[in-house]
């Protein structure tokens, strides 16, 4: 069973060591994460999820096993970006990536923004089908982003 939850202060940390693995795979993409000293990656926005309104940490799991996380900020009022999304690479498959991101718009409702490095196919491919469950979305590309939008009008009115 998939299961999405908040991550509470107390689980921060837990999530952190994820959070990392997920960033060391996106480094391969992106020159623009950067390493300390000893080779973990640097990510300055990581506790504001905890301390400011408008950041909602996630948790994704499969039958109690944790499986992804998504990192969500409030843009304005029924405007959010999914600025981070990770799915544990043996989990990808089964749509549960798909579903845990549809989950995530259903939870706020409103337009949401995402965007990913061009040079990442696997996440620019899973985007693009993400994209087409919506009936208001759009793409666009610069030097080096692909982004997208969406327009959702579910919402549990979680924010």
């Amino acid at each position: 069973m998939r299961s999405i939850q908040l991550v509470s202060i107390n689980e921060k940390e837990k999530l952190r060591k994820y959070f990392l693995d997920y960033l060391v795979e996106l480094s391969r993409f992106d020159p623009t994460i950067i390493m300390d000293e000893q080779g973990t990656p640097i990510y300055k926005w990581y506790d504001c999820y905890w301390q400011e309104i408008g950041r909602y940490p996630f948790l994704f799991s499969i039958d109690g096993r944790f499986v992804g996380l998504a990192l969500v900020r409030e843009l304005e009022p029924k405007h959010h970006e999914i600025a981070e999304f990770y799915v544990l690479p043996e989990f990808r498959k089964d749509n549960n990536a798909l579903d845990f991101a549809t989950r995530i718009t259903e939870l706020f409702g409103g337009r949401f923004s995402f965007s990913t490095r061009s040079e990442n196919i696997r996440a620019v491919k899973f985007w693009n089908k993400f994209v087409l469950k919506f009936s208001h979305g759009g793409s666009s590309v610069d030097e080096h982003y692909t982004k997208w939008f969406i327009e959702t009008e579910n919402s549990t009115n979680f924010s």
